[in-house]
């Protein structure tokens, strides 16, 4: 087995602290150390290093001030196991130890939560596309099932936080940008602490031309966040959200198309006309407004309940059709955690319930180049996801910790087609499903620890992949499942100064759901039989120079990131066509990220990035492989603080080895329309300052 197994690599250091209040994460901070740094995974709220699982973690840092342009991908990028896809500026795509061959565009097979709020819709979509970057405080993304606690999914989970707003502090934070391709942008964020109550509210900008043709984006977000301690008992929390979100959609290209003019957009065929004429784009306006509430009855009992609104106003002209669509979801979640034993061996159990609804008109017109023509299709769609969920954590002795969970969960869809006569309605209930998850951890030193988990995925069809954009409800596409095993280890050693954190995993899905597309780039999707899914992630951070308040004025550290995998189909067969031992397309066997990280006391800090991505296949049958993809990105900057006011200017310098390369690929493309290319080498700089009392 290659040296796939002996590498140890890392982005501990990407780590931030969360827990109840959050910790800071300041950048003279130049070790995580894993014995402090506390994650709300599993609601285990421990310490990573006695968490069993793996949890790749971003602090704000790493989200806001590594890469110079406000996007997630690149962020979530340097996290072994994770790959975020932006196929053109806006339309990000996210898979955690998994393929994009499901998603099209958006977030699928993903749980994503604000907090205690879920931000993942009872559909099984998630807007990812709706955040603004600049408004997070960090994120921790859980790799490998977890729907013994967070319901249905393959991939893993998400949980985003804001920025924490220490007590007593009140500031404003402006912010501008501007960079190649008509990039530009800027913000504002105002912040209020108190003793008992914290308020953050943020305005984000951000527009770009585009690097090809008709692949202008703009997107507009307000964000308010708040938390209110009502009594030594009771903490209320608000999230409210807007974004106005649009850009177009130049599309695919086949590879003739690609080497010859990477910039082009999809142009016109004998069958179809080009995404240029069509106005293809996406315009999509969302609301959300969640609120929950943490009570503590005594030292042993504590609840969390949060409930969520939310609306979207979607329209998408595509090349033979112009969908406009309205959605409203309501939803709610609670937790209840109680201190079970509290000496000898101390368990804590967690029980609750989540329960999603979401209620969808669709109507598909003619597309007469951009505007709308006649109604093809008048649909109405119900969707209903509920679980409930029960947890035992244990500590044992001799430094083992136990972790045993399972859930019920329950998805029915309604579907009904009013253009025609009489009106049309199908339903489709999936069998209600236990997931549950064994995990052990036994802490070997004060700086090392082992842990293995065994749980099982299941993944119903979303309801864009059951009613997808060729327009057919489909009510024979059934639930992905499986099971994963995982062995992880983690630590520190040399002082602290070299941490490292290692998983391997196999994972047995069955029903594997892949996309196709008609001529006309419509998805369809269908059942893929079974796949076999073996991965190892591997992350090594060192400390070359520690910054020390008295003695060295600099700051130093060398990271790397390594994922290995194999993903091959089994038992699957394409007409008469057997694709079996194939590998599943858009899952490089070789990812590694490289980063060296400078920080001094003077201000003056450096950020330098690497990427390579070995080949993979595109499609199903592999008669088609993607470049091997190598990404140089470098961030400077000057960061100054005088008395209360700060001031921050950087930039930075992307693909800086200016390869032609595509970030988002369609998989299974019909006619071979796989690419689609991302900017060469291109720059952007900006300015941040605030005023703090």
């Amino acid at each position: 087995m290659r040296i796939l197994y002996v590498a140890l690599v890392a982005s501990v250091s990407s780590a931030f602290a969360q827990d109840a209040p959050p910790q800071s994460y300041t950048l003279t901070q130049d070790t995580i150390r894993l014995n402090e740094v506390v994650v709300r995974a599993y609601e285990s709220n421990r310490p990573l290093l006695q968490t069993a699982a793996s949890v790749g973690l971003l602090s704000r840092r790493e989200l806001t001030e590594r890469f110079g342009a406000p996007t997630l991908v690149p962020a979530l990028n340097t996290l072994p196991g994770v790959r975020a896809d932006e196929r053109s500026p806006g339309s990000y795509r996210l898979s955690i130890r998994g393929s994009l061959i499901r998603s099209p565009f958006g977030v699928r097979n993903v749980k994503v939560y604000w907090n205690d709020l879920p931000l993942t819709d009872a559909g099984g979509n998630t807007p990812l596309n709706a955040l603004d970057v600049r408004a997070l405080g960090g994120a921790e993304v859980l790799k490998g099932p977890a729907g013994s606690l967070y319901g249905a999914n393959t991939g893993g989970a998400v949980l985003f936080s804001g920025p924490a707003t220490p007590p007593g502090v009140s500031s404003v934070e402006v912010n501008g940008l501007a960079g190649s391709y008509g990039l530009g942008g800027g913000g504002v964020a105002v912040t209020s602490g108190r003793e008992n109550a914290s308020l953050n509210l943020s305005y984000q900008n951000l527009g770009a031309t585009g690097y090809r043709a008709h692949s202008a984006l703009r997107r507009d977000n307000v964000q308010l966040t708040g938390q209110f301690r009502v009594s030594d008992r009771r903490t209320i929390s608000v999230l409210g959200l807007f974004s106005d979100l649009n850009y177009q959609t130049p599309g695919g290209l086949t590879e003739a198309q690609y080497r010859l003019d990477p910039r082009q957009a999809r142009p016109a065929t004998r069958a179809t006309p080009g995404s240029a004429e069509q106005q293809a784009a996406i315009y999509q306006k969302l609301g959300y407004l969640g609120l929950s509430q943490t009570y503590r009855f005594n030292e042993r009992w504590q609840n969390t309940t949060a409930l969520y609104a939310t609306v979207t106003d979607f329209r998408n002209p595509f090349i033979t059709n112009y969908e406009r669509r309205a959605d409203q979801g309501l939803g709610g979640r609670t937790v209840t955690r109680w201190q079970a034993v509290r000496e000898g061996v101390p368990t804590v159990i967690t029980f609750g319930a989540e329960l999603g609804h979401n209620f969808t008109i669709s109507r598909n017109y003619g597309n007469r180049r951009g505007q709308i023509d006649t109604l093809q299709t008048d649909d109405e769609l119900k969707a209903l996801q509920w679980l409930g969920f029960a947890q035992v954590e244990s500590t044992l002795p001799a430094g083992f910790v136990l972790t045993a969970g399972i859930s019920r969960n329950e998805v029915r869809y309604q579907f009904t087609r009013f253009s025609n006569s009489p009106a049309n309605e199908q339903r489709r209930t999936f069998d209600p499903v236990w997931l549950p998850r064994v995990a052990l951890l036994k802490q070997l030193t004060d700086a090392i620890s082992v842990f293995g988990s065994i749980s099982t995925g299941y993944s119903a069809p979303t309801l864009q992949e059951i009613r997808p954009s060729d327009l057919v409800f489909n009510p024979r596409l059934t639930p992905e499942r499986g099971t994963s095993y995982e062995l992880g280890l983690r630590g520190s050693t040399l002082a602290g100064r070299l941490q490292f954190d290692l998983a391997a995993y196999q994972f047995a899905l069955r029903e594997t759901i892949v996309r196709r597309t008609t001529d006309a780039g419509a998805e369809t999707f269908t059942n893929a039989g079974r796949t076999e899914q073996r991965g190892l992630e591997a992350l090594l951070s060192y400390q070359i120079l520690k910054q020390s308040s008295l003695g060295n004025p600099v700051s130093l550290r060398i990271w790397n990131a390594l994922t290995l995998t194999n993903y091959r189909y089994r038992d699957y067969r394409q007409g008469t066509a057997d694709v079996s031992g194939k590998r599943v397309p858009g899952v490089a066997p070789t990812t590694n990220v490289s980063g060296l990280d400078l920080n001094t006391r003077f201000g003056l800090y450096a950020f330098l990035t690497y990427q390579f991505l070995s080949p993979f296949a595109l499609n199903d049958a592999n008669t088609a492989t993607a470049d091997p993809t190598r990404i140089a990105t470098a961030t400077v900057g000057f960061r100054r603080t005088l008395g209360p006011v700060m001031l921050d200017l950087f930039a930075t310098g992307d693909n800086l080895l200016d390869q032609q390369y595509s970030l988002g690929y369609d998989l299974n493309a019909f006619g071979n329309r796989f690419y689609n290319a991302s900017a060469r080498r291109n720059f952007v700089g900006g300015v941040r300052a605030s005023v703090r009392w």
